[in-house]
């Protein structure tokens, strides 16, 4: 194990982790990955700053570095076991806010892989959610694997959740470049609901008309990115169902399922819009979750995200 407080992050899968037997999931897939693309991995064990409300229960710095190595060291070896070796990793302690130090380390990293673990309410006050505040926030993708998932026989599918017109464009190349290093077919899902007072009357009077010539214009743009990854076999789908509820039914049976974030306004953990934090909560697979670059041309399209049109929010 090499152990710097400058370890580089270029190219470099980021794992958050805190002790053996909590991260296996990620460990498993961060390694698979790492393996499969020659990257390095950077273990990183974030100690929170006291909380000055339980002095009585505090560490002082000297416990909470060897508690820091302790953790690090037994990741290692945990990552070691479930990838067989052969894989270069660091690993390095920060004090902070877990969230935030994963997102100050993903400037130039290749992912950040967290492990989704269902909080308390209590401590969702306290903290926040470092998968929400990560995914809400980091400067490339981060991807959230439940705990206690596995790659299953029959599940090399990769889902992609787009928006009208097939926006973000950065979350269909991302899906593309997933399945064509794995070998998974791409599915590319766009959803959409009104509200109970809209959705009957709307539905009944273009439901049908709108579904084809969306699906024709995705197929379309779809056929001119696959440009790049022909070997992928692609399915393209248009479902006039909850977007949330669609992409979390197909996630039982893929390998990723891969959505777009916006630009975020301030640091606030939660800052993730509600179809992303009900995907990354009851997904059955990882997730991805894209960081995207707002454009001014496409301001209006943006305008009309909302859980009921579009999986993009």
């Amino acid at each position: 194990m090499e152990e710097s407080m400058d370890a580089t992050t270029a190219g470099t899968i980021v794992v958050g982790v805190t002790g053996r037997g909590r991260e296996t999931a990620a460990l498993r897939f961060a390694g698979e990955v790492a393996r499969r693309e020659g990257a390095r991995i950077l273990l990183v064990h974030v100690t929170r700053e006291p909380l000055p409300t339980v002095p009585g229960a505090l560490l002082d710095e000297v416990e909470a570095a060897e508690v820091a190595a302790r953790v690090l060291e037994d990741a290692v070896h945990e990552l070691e076991d479930l990838a067989g070796g052969d894989l270069v990793v660091d690993a390095v302690s920060r004090r902070g806010v877990p969230a935030r130090v994963l997102v100050g380390l993903s400037g130039s990293a290749r992912l950040v892989v967290v492990q989704n673990r269902t909080s308390g309410t209590v401590e969702r006050l306290l903290v926040g959610s470092t998968t929400n505040g990560t995914a809400a926030h980091s400067a490339c993708p981060v991807v959230s694997v439940p705990a206690g998932w596995r790659r299953e026989p029959g599940t090399d599918e990769v889902v992609v959740g787009m928006h009208e017109d097939a926006l973000p464009r950065e979350v269909l190349e991302q899906g593309f470049a997933w399945a064509a290093a794995t070998g998974a077919h791409l599915r590319v899902v766009h959803a959409w609901r009104l509200d109970a007072a809209y959705d009957d009357i709307i539905t009944n009077r273009v439901a049908a008309e709108w579904r084809e010539e969306q699906k024709k214009r995705l197929t379309s743009i779809v056929a001119e990115v696959r440009g790049a990854w022909p070997q992928v076999e692609v399915e393209v789908e248009v479902r006039h169902q909850w977007p949330a509820d669609v992409l979390v039914d197909d996630s039982r049976n893929a390998s990723l399922v891969v959505i777009g974030r916006r630009g975020v306004h301030g640091w606030v953990p939660e800052h993730l819009g509600s179809l992303a934090r009900t995907v990354l909560r009851a997904a059955r697979c990882p997730v991805m979750v894209v960081p995207v670059l707002e454009r001014t041309e496409d301001t209006e399209d943006w305008g009309l995200v909302a859980d009921e049109v579009s999986p993009q929010t």
